[in-house]
């Protein structure tokens, strides 16, 4: 286990993945028009959202983060800044081991909770309808278990280095046959030990209704960590897509042909039935 820990750190830290070239994945590669706070929720949470909560009446979709195997959410800042700098409210577990879903369940319900609470900044601000799950790695696969097992709670997944099943443990098992909100599937192209094409491939193969995928081209499987990389364009892209109705946004996955399948910086790119 420490040897192929190894490898996937220097997978991910040795490998520079393409930059972003075309439009749409430019506009939303950058940090968005909200301000960011962070704040500590005791040892169990960190939030990442937006300044001036509520500004014109705006309600704010909710994200809960699932870290990868022994990773926290200080790993991951370019990530949780990023979605929080495009009006996302964003709850980080701390938990180093986030598989189950149990975790990321637990901290999408604290927001929506905050939510309903006079005595919170959240009060009144949040969108508890749309909230969506977003996990690297061994929290990819908690992101999968928080969509099917929180009873509709979550309206919109991706999983980011989803490992592939024989990689994963009896406790940690995910069905995402059992999906039933749009899904988007990021992996990278030299991810070949952790999460390689063929097995997003078959999960994508695998979900009955609204999916997407794509590969970012010389991506390891820690590239999302730090500043997040190339992922980040198409990732905040498919967020204000499926949970803030952006048509824009949209343009990166529909259309004749959606721009991320003729981007040169991707390869794998497929979506099917989404909305």
């Amino acid at each position: 286990m420490r040897l192929l820990a190894t490898v996937v750190l220097l997978l991910g830290i040795m490998v520079s993945p393409a930059r972003a070239t075309a439009t749409i994945e430019s506009h939303y590669r950058v940090a968005g028009p909200w301000t960011v706070v962070t704040a500590d929720v005791g040892t169990a949470y960190k939030l990442y959202y937006p300044a001036d909560l509520g500004v014109g009446g705006f309600r704010h979709p909710i994200i809960t983060w699932g870290n990868g195997t022994n990773a926290v959410p200080s790993q991951y800042s370019g990530v949780l800044n990023q979605l929080a700098s495009w009006g996302f409210a964003v709850v980080a577990s701390t938990d180093k081991t986030t598989g189950t879903g149990s975790e990321m369940i637990d901290a999408a319900r604290y927001l929506v909770d905050r939510n309903a609470d006079p005595a919170s900044a959240f009060y009144g601000k949040l969108d508890v309808t749309k909230v969506g799950a977003v996990g690297h790695s061994q929290g990819a696969g908690g992101s999968v278990n928080t969509a099917t097992k929180s009873g509709g709670l979550i309206t919109s997944v991706v999983p980011i280095a989803l490992p592939a099943p024989g990689l994963v443990g009896s406790g940690d098992r995910f069905f995402v046959d059992q999906l039933t909100c749009p899904v988007l599937f990021l992996s990278g192209s030299n991810d070949w030990l952790i999460s390689p094409h063929s097995a997003v491939q078959g999960y994508y193969n695998a979900v009955p209704g609204a999916a997407a995928k794509a590969m970012l081209k010389g991506a390891g499987h820690n590239t999302i960590q730090g500043s997040g990389g190339g992922f980040l364009g198409y990732l905040t892209a498919w967020l204000m897509y499926t949970l803030q109705g952006d048509s824009t946004a949209r343009g990166a996955f529909v259309g004749s042909p959606p721009e991320i399948g003729t981007n040169p910086s991707w390869e794998n790119a497929a979506q099917e039935s989404l909305p």
